[in-house]
């Protein structure tokens, strides 16, 4: 008999908040990025893109009014997009440090804003709703 997936034998990961630069305006162009940063880092594992919002939408713009009140220490405009990458945690040091500098933003189009080992933490820094599930 298989031995049983217990929480300890799942694979680690990071959650990641990003501000998205307002040039990026779809999910596949934001993919795009995501899939050649995880060929760039050598990860044998999927980043995943899980949550989308660009710029323009209302999501994205009530987040950034709460956003001020949550991390004062973040200045973001509000035309930027916001994002949630899900890195695994073998490369997820390698990939903060890519994206959280500015020269990070202009090669990536993705800054830093918050990370953390749960997704719920993420939406609720950044008060961003939880994305309503598809059913099949």
């Amino acid at each position: 008999m298989a031995k049983k997936l217990t929480k300890a034998l799942r694979g680690k990961r990071r959650w990641f908040g990003v501000a998205v630069s307002p040039d990026i305006t779809t999910r596949s162009q934001l993919q795009t990025i995501v899939n050649n940063l995880q060929k760039f880092l050598g990860s044998k594992k999927e980043i995943k893109l899980m949550d989308f919002y660009n710029g323009g939408s209302e999501a994205a713009e009530l987040a950034h009014t709460n956003l001020k009140e949550t991390l004062p220490k973040v200045s973001l405009n509000n035309e930027q997009g916001l994002a949630i990458i899900q890195v695994p945690h073998e490369v997820s040091s390698e990939f903060r440090e890519l994206i959280e500098t500015e020269q990070g933003y202009t090669e990536y189009s993705m800054l830093s804003v918050s990370m953390s080992g749960k997704i719920r933490l993420i939406r609720e820094r950044l008060n961003l709703p939880k994305p309503s599930r598809e059913r099949r």
